[in-house]
């Protein structure tokens, strides 16, 4: 298995893949319904996509939803996500205010981890895995392409990169055209976890013809699978109580 990376009290890369609950609320009384749906769900941690939050450039909007999650949440890690149109999210931003967002959550001391963008390239992705690991924060680093799936080598020379430039975590996402791209998919997770043990990876290929990928992470080598309490971020993500029941059957 790959090495394990251990998050307030969840231990990433080791046994059954952690499940993760994205929140995609546009405002505060968007996310305390959100919290609220997911109190009897099984999940590990959260995902705040904060690129659907309205105003999330203004300091005190981020602060006051990243301080609610952090007080209701209490010791379950937290994951601060901006998901720009790049690589299929909801926000436009240069590559100085995607790095200047990035930095003060991780100077706020209320996430625990936060996702970088390697289509940000490699001096946005080191400046942000070394503020983040002088505040005792970890870096997911991220790639995703909205609209096919590259090769297998292409996938694992990505998540390689993501390793030797300092990542905790290391997260290739694909859009599958046909079913072989999903075993593609499968293959290159396969192979991060026979030959590139650095750090604990997480894959998804999405939509509803990539869904078996999101719960045979713990035979292929994918740590981390993001399931619902409610909205989806992903095309093809299922909801938390199911993927609970097939992981845990697949243990």
């Amino acid at each position: 298995m790959n090495a394990s990376v251990k998050i307030r009290n969840v231990v990433f890369g080791e046994g059954i893949p952690k499940i993760c609950i994205p929140l995609t609320d546009t405002n505060l009384d968007g996310l305390r319904q959100s919290v609220k749906a997911m109190e009897n769900a099984p999940f590990d941690f959260v995902e705040w996509r904060a690129d659907f939050y309205q105003n999330i450039e203004n300091p005190q909007v981020r602060f006051q939803a990243m301080a609610y999650l952090r007080e209701l949440l209490k010791e379950i890690p937290v994951l601060f996500t901006i998901r720009t149109d790049l690589e299929g999210g909801k926000l436009r931003l240069s590559t100085e205010d995607y790095t200047a967002l990035n930095l003060a959550a991780i100077e706020s001391g209320l996430v625990d981890l936060v996702d970088v963008e390697l289509s940000r390239g490699d001096d946005t992705m080191k400046t942000l895995v070394e503020a983040a690991h002088q505040a005792g924060v970890k870096i997911i680093a991220s790639r995703h392409d909205t609209a096919s799936t590259p090769s297998k080598e292409e996938i694992v020379g990505h998540l390689c990169e993501m390793q030797q430039l300092g990542a905790d975590i290391a997260k290739f996402a694909v859009m599958p055209r046909n079913d072989r791209d999903v075993l593609t998919l499968l293959d290159a997770t396969l192979t991060m976890r026979e030959e590139h043990q650095e750090t604990p990876v997480i894959t998804m290929s999405m939509g509803r013809q990539g869904a078996i990928s999101r719960i045979c992470g713990s035979v292929f080598g994918s740590a981390i699978t993001f399931g619902t309490a409610g909205k989806a971020s992903a095309p093809g993500q299922l909801p938390a109580d199911l993927l609970s029941n097939f992981i845990t059957s697949l243990a």
